[in-house]
C-alpha cells in the first residue's frame, strides 16, 4: 500500500512539473532572468522552468517543447523562420563591450590591435546576437582583416567571459550584463560605440503557447514591473 501511495506522490510530481511554464533565454541573459525568476516564483509561488543556450540550441528545444516564451535579442527571433512569435515586449537595450583580463592595460578600443593583444574571445555570429555584433564592429571599423587571426570564436557568452576572467584569452568581446557580472574576475571593459554595430533590442518573444496561458501572461507582466526593471538594469539592460 505504502508503494502505491508513493508511486501516486510521484506521479503527481512529475504532472506537476510538466505543467510548469517553460520559457528559454539567451546564455548571455541568464544572470538576470535567474534572480527575476527568483523574485517571481517567491512573490506568485509559481514555478517556471527556464533553459538557457545559445539561439541554435533554444530554437530546436523550442521545436521540440512547449516552450512558450524565448527571452532573447528581437532581430534573431525575427529573422529564423520555424517558429511564429504573437507579440515582443522589450525588456532593454543589449550593449556590446570589449572586456579586458587583469593586468592588461585597456584605455579604448583602438587598443584591441596592440601587439601585446595575442587572443580575442567572441560567440559565433549565427548563434549569439554578440558575436554578430562582434564582427559588425570589427568588419565596421575595418580590423577584421588585421585580427582574423588572433580570434577565438565559440558558441556563447558565458564561455567568452569564463576565458577572459581566467585569463585563457587577453580580451573577449560579449555583452555588458556579462562583464558587470564578472567584474571582480576581470580586469574591465569598453563599450564599443554604438555607430559600429545594429541596435540590439531584447524583449520577450511570445510563442503560440503563451496566449491562452494564464501563467504566462502573469509573467509578461512582471516583466514590466519596477522590480523587474530594477534588475534588468542592474545587469545593463
Amino acid at each position: 500500500m505504502k508503494k502505491i501511495v508513493c508511486f501516486m506522490a510521484i506521479a503527481l510530481l512529475c504532472n506537476a512539473f510538466a505543467d510548469d511554464l517553460k520559457i528559454a533565454v539567451g546564455a548571455g541573459y541568464k544572470k538576470p532572468v535567474v534572480e527575476v525568476l527568483k523574485v517571481y516564483e517567491e512573490m506568485t509561488h509559481s514555478k517556471i522552468d527556464a533553459m538557457y543556450g545559445n539561439m541554435a540550441q533554444i530554437f530546436a528545444q523550442a521545436k521540440q517543447t512547449e516552450i512558450a516564451l524565448i527571452i532573447a535579442d528581437k532581430k534573431f527571433l525575427e529573422k529564423q523562420k520555424e517558429l511564429s512569435f504573437t507579440n515582443y515586449q522589450k525588456i532593454g537595450d543589449g550593449i556590446a563591450v570589449i572586456a579586458y583580463t587583469k593586468g592588461v592595460r585597456f584605455d579604448g578600443i583602438e587598443d584591441i590591435t596592440k601587439e601585446s593583444i595575442k587572443t580575442i574571445a567572441m560567440p559565433e555570429a549565427k548563434k549569439a546576437i554578440y558575436g554578430d555584433a562582434g564582427m559588425e564592429f570589427l568588419h565596421n571599423a575595418k580590423l577584421y582583416d588585421a585580427l582574423k587571426e588572433k580570434l577565438l570564436i565559440v558558441a556563447t557568452v558565458p564561455q567568452v567571459s569564463s576565458y577572459v576572467s581566467t585569463h585563457e584569452v587577453d580580451v573577449g568581446i560579449m555583452n555588458l550584463t556579462a562583464a558587470l557580472d564578472s567584474i571582480d574576475k576581470i580586469g574591465g571593459y569598453i563599450k564599443i560605440p554604438q555607430e559600429y554595430y545594429t541596435k540590439i533590442e531584447i524583449v520577450s518573444g511570445s510563442l503560440k503557447a503563451c496566449e491562452a496561458d494564464k501563467a504566462c501572461q502573469n509573467f509578461i507582466a512582471f516583466l514590466q514591473t519596477p522590480k523587474a526593471k530594477e534588475i534588468f538594469t542592474k545587469y545593463g539592460l
